[in-house]
């Protein structure tokens, strides 16, 4: 690098204040956007390179890196690149600025100093940091590390001090550093470097290894693969040996011994290991089965050869067709814009002159405005433009929100100027302004009074309110503030109120009620966070009722509103844990939360319900009953709730028999009674993001062992079912299968022999009790015969008829077709019968996920 003195780099629309890094290829500036917001700014210098192609070539790889960086949560962003004024000097990017090392978010430009994964291992009190956080730390960067290879880039100096920490989530940083596959020019550290040298996307895996070796022996890569002294206790070794493995199998000297080559098998096998699953092995059978495949491409290969195929492609590809050119201009709404292409060259303003391209072929540029947001647009280049330009054509967005020390205009037009941090309204609150308020919320407009008072030495009619409706115009001033652009949901509105106000032409009512004028103050709202650690860990969390992530180690809950707040705590066989906070601005509060265990579901265990019922899960998040509901079940749901009972059918059955005689709307109105009775305080046998219900009919496919094309509907999976029942594909079924329409039940009332299954006896006339018959691989009784149970769905998308579904037959069904694996029965869903009745299944809840307010870094230069 070069030693020459340099002045401080110019950035457009940014406050360039002091450099925070530096290496062989590039310095790290810290800067401020014209939004007030911190940012990275990394500058590349064109005398730092041997040649102009090799500079270049590093200008190309972060221009086609940065829309690739703002899609993967463990890449930096890239929010803008450029060039210097003059074009050759320098090219320069902005990023998001990392946590502060010792303060997070709260960013002190002078101590500033970046939080990466180095001072991590530096400063953590054990050799090596913990287990989990490793785990996560490597799947997190091997899922960026194969988002960015599938973009056709490679990083090519993946180390500890390149991994940045921003919002508390590890990001994969020095983006300067990325170019296309196979270029492969020194660079890189040692150690974290492969024998085979850098520059393939296989070599940042290597060096990743070496990252996952560092943080979880605490040991220098160059000490690979010596183990640490002390190993971790016994409760936690055999993971961290597996992890072990997995390192071992990255970092093998020797490429061709190495078993994990790629991102994406780096990320499964952390994601395997995380949810405590073993990686598959390589079998004897598996290789036999390669070296087929492989025997039969290279036989494909020499047949091709031999013919004339491949000539005849590399004939007609030499057959080129000369390229038509279009014409195509730039245009926006407002005008004079500035139009900038793809390398971030300045090119003209809206509207552009003529320009050229290639028919077909996509062209991008940047359209930029102050006061108005950013935007890319790219287009294809039609046919047409050969004759008549073509307009690529954008009307842009207003974006006008206050800017530090400024004076400012809200989207009324309203004046404001700066007092320290805030921008308060020159005026108080008038008439005109107040009207649109009422009109809009509907408000009463006499709920108000008008006074005339001078202002700034205009005469004006300005409104006099109670406290209460003060805020609710500033929350309606906040709202469409941000649907027009002029805020942004990190700005809050708060009335001053003034109280004190007097004048002698306050009404006697004014006098009274406390009606006084108002001035309106905007602000930055001024974020909490909370460091949240729960015993045990890996609880899930909501915020306000919306899912904020799982306290694997410590979770750090960024953008927290001041004010009163709601932490509901979540752990499968744990008490649920409310914290009702209240949260000051700017404060960050660490929270440690002990659960109390209780006999709740754990989703992946076969479990116990309160009343009795019996579960075992099918896939990750879902529990099936392993019975048809019981009479005693009913009874009880009866008793408790004084719903309607079922007839009684015209046979005798014991508590333990199936419920019949039900509609699916009975079924329904179990469910919901079950879910409300085990989240009651005292039972809490499940959260309140579990839910009882009716299985869905392909979940009920699920639970017989069908896998079946998801379709349009059960009608249409029905039209499509395999012959095949849950027994095999025997008829009649074999001995003791189910509870069928069998010899027993011929002489019963309303049967009849040629209604019964020839030969067959299960030795029940009508309903069996629940479990009488071998469950299934999952433990699942009698999902073919006794009952018919309802599922969730309607039978068809399409049908008008509203009929409903049941599925697998009953103790009086005796045709082949209605005991299929995939039959389904079409009724009415208020439809009864003494052979119809249900099953449940308890489910996990997808709520909201919390939306962080939108930043503030979208806002143009």
């Amino acid at each position: 690098m070069s030693s020459k003195f340099r002045l401080d780099p110019l950035i457009p629309d940014h406050e360039i204040l002091r450099k925070i890094g530096g290496g062989a290829y590039g310095e790290v500036w810290l800067g401020r956007g014209v939004t007030g917001a911190w940012r990275a700014v990394k500058v590349v210098w064109r005398e730092d390179f041997e040649d102009a192609r090799t500079f270049e070539r590093e200008f190309e790889g972060i221009l086609k890196f940065e829309p690739i960086s703002r899609d993967h949560p463990g890449l930096v962003n890239i929010l803008h690149v450029g060039r210097s004024p003059d074009g050759i000097s320098f090219y320069y990017y902005v990023m998001e600025l990392g946590d502060d090392v010792r303060s997070g978010q709260d960013i002190n430009p002078i101590e500033y100093e970046a939080r990466t994964l180095r001072p991590d291992v530096k400063s953590a009190t054990a050799a090596c940091l913990r287990l989990p956080l490793c785990i996560d730390v490597g799947l997190r960067l091997a899922e960026a590390l194969h988002h960015l290879h599938e973009g056709g880039l490679a990083h090519r100096d993946v180390k500890p001090s390149n991994v940045i920490f921003i919002n508390g989530k590890a990001k994969l940083a020095d983006i300067g550093l990325v170019a296309a596959h196979g270029q492969r020019t020194f660079v890189g550290t040692e150690g974290f470097v492969p024998p085979e040298g850098p520059g393939s996307t296989q070599a940042d895996v290597y060096s990743l290894g070496k990252v996952l070796y560092e943080i979880v022996t605490g040991k220098d890569r160059l000490d690979f693969p010596e183990l640490p002294d002390e190993l971790p206790v016994e409760a936690e070794r055999k993971r961290w040996l597996e992890l072990n493995s997995i390192i071992c199998d990255v970092c093998e000297p020797r490429v061709s011994k190495r078993k994990i080559t790629s991102a994406a098998q780096l990320a499964v096998a952390l994601r395997l290991l995380q949810r405590g699953k073993r990686r598959p092995r390589r079998t004897a059978a598996t290789w036999f089965t390669l070296l087929l495949l492989a025997t039969f491409s290279l036989a494909l290969w020499q047949l091709a050869k031999s013919h004339d195929w491949l000539a005849f492609g590399r004939s007609h590809a030499a057959d080129s067709v000369p390229a038509v050119v279009g014409m195509y201009r730039v245009v926006s709404t407002p005008d004079t814009a500035d139009v900038l292409d793809a390398t971030g060259r300045w090119v003209g303003t809206t509207p552009t002159g003529t320009m050229r391209a290639v028919v077909g072929e996509d062209v991008t540029f940047s359209i930029q405005k102050h006061g108005y947001r950013p935007v890319t647009v790219t287009e294809r280049i039609g046919p047409a433009s050969v004759n008549e330009p073509q307009s690529i054509f954008k009307a842009l967005d207003v974006y006008s929100p206050p800017l530090f020390g400024e004076d400012w205009l809200d989207q009324h037009g309203v004046a404001y100027q700066p007092v320290g941090e805030e921008h308060v309204s020159i005026d108080y609150v008038v008439e005109e302004e107040w009207k649109k308020f009422t009109q809009e919320t509907k408000r009463a407009a006499g709920a108000a009074e008008v006074l005339d008072y001078s202002q700034n030495g205009q005469a004006t009619k300005v409104v006099l309110c109670t406290a209460e409706d003060s805020t609710g115009f500033c929350n309606w001033l906040r709202s469409g503030g941000i649907k027009a652009g002029f805020l942004t949901e990190d700005h809050e509105v708060l009335p001053h109120f003034e109280q004190l106000f007097k004048h002698a032409g306050l009404s006697t009512r004014a006098r009274r009620d406390g009606l006084r004028p108002l001035r309106v103050i905007v602000r930055k709202i001024a974020y909490a966070s909370i460091e949240l650690t729960t015993h045990p860990a890996g609880a899930e969390v909501y915020l306000n009722g919306a899912t904020v992530g799982f306290a694997s180690e410590v979770l750090l809950i960024p953008k927290v509103k001041p004010g009163a707040v709601e932490l509901i705590i979540v752990h499968e066989g744990y008490k649920p844990d409310t914290q009702k906070l209240t949260i000051k601005p700017g404060q960050t509060l660490p929270l440690s939360v002990t659960l109390r265990e209780n006999k709740g579901v754990i989703f992946g265990r076969p479990w116990q319900n309160g009343i009795g019922m019996k579960f075992v899960p099918i896939g990750r998040d879902l529990m099936v009953s392993i019975w048809e509901t019981r009479v005693r079940d009913y009874e009880l749901f009866i008793k408790e709730t004084k719903h309607h009972p079922p007839m009684a059918p015209g046979f005798a059955q014991t508590p333990d028999h199936p419920v019949v005689l039900v509609t699916r709307d009975d079924a329904v109105a179990f469910c919901d009674w079950l879910t409300q009775r085990e989240r009651k305080p005292g039972v809490e046998r499940i959260g309140g993001t579990h839910l009882y219900r009716l299985p869905t009919d392909v979940e009920w496919s699920q639970m017989v062992g069908l896998e079946e094309n998801q379709g349009l509907s059960p009608s249409w999976r029905d039209a499509r079912k395999e012959r095949v029942f849950p027994w095999g594909s025997e008829w009649p079924p074999p001995s003791k299968a189910g509870n069928f329409a069998d010899i027993s039940a011929a002489p019963e009332p309303g049967m009849a022999g040629e209604r019964t299954i020839p030969g067959y006896n299960d030795g029940f006339a009508q309903t069996a009790p629940v479990g009488s018959f071998t469950p299934n691989s999952e433990g699942i009784y009698d999902l073919s015969g006794n009952v018919s149970e309802w599922v969730a769905d309607a039978n068809s998308s399409v049908d008008h008829n509203r009929l409903g579904v049941l599925r697998g037959g009953g103790w009086s069904t005796y045709q082949a077709e209605n005991l299929y694996s995939g039959a389904r029965y079409p009724q009415p869903p208020d439809t009864t019968a003494d052979v119809y009745g249900f099953r449940v299944v308890l489910a996990k809840i997808t709520l909201a996920t919390e939306q962080p307010p939108a930043p503030s870094d979208t806002a143009p230069p």
